[in-house]
């Protein structure tokens, strides 16, 4: 009978122990991209940064409507070596760390 408290409490220990890194573990996201998006990242800086600084980037407030247009209008111009495959690589980076997420539609007002 002993051995079930204990299992449970060490059941609860162990989730709070989980629980508390994962904030810091979406904090970093945005920070440091991980290692299979460094890829992403190369392309993006190689493609993206030699007309635009990293601020005009972020000052752009993309959304993910606009991000594909932008990204695909850049594609198609001269001197931009930017092919479709390229395209979605820069817009799946832009998706990751540069696109704002969408507005959160207000909740309905109680009618009484």
């Amino acid at each position: 009978m002993k051995k079930i408290p204990a299992l449970i409490i060490l059941s609860l220990f162990f989730g709070a122990t989980m629980l508390m890194g994962l904030p810091h573990a979406q904090a970093q996201k945005k920070e440091e991209p991980p290692p299979n998006n460094q890829s992403q990242k190369e392309l993006f800086e190689a493609k993206c940064q030699k007309c635009h600084s990293l601020e005009r980037i972020k000052e752009a407030h993309l959304t993910r409507d606009t991000a594909k247009e932008v990204v695909e209008r850049m594609r198609k111009k001269a001197g931009a070596d930017i092919s479709p495959t390229d395209a979605e690589s820069i817009y799946r980076y832009l998706g990751d760390y540069f696109i704002i997420p969408p507005p959160q539609p207000n909740p309905p007002v109680p009618m009484h």
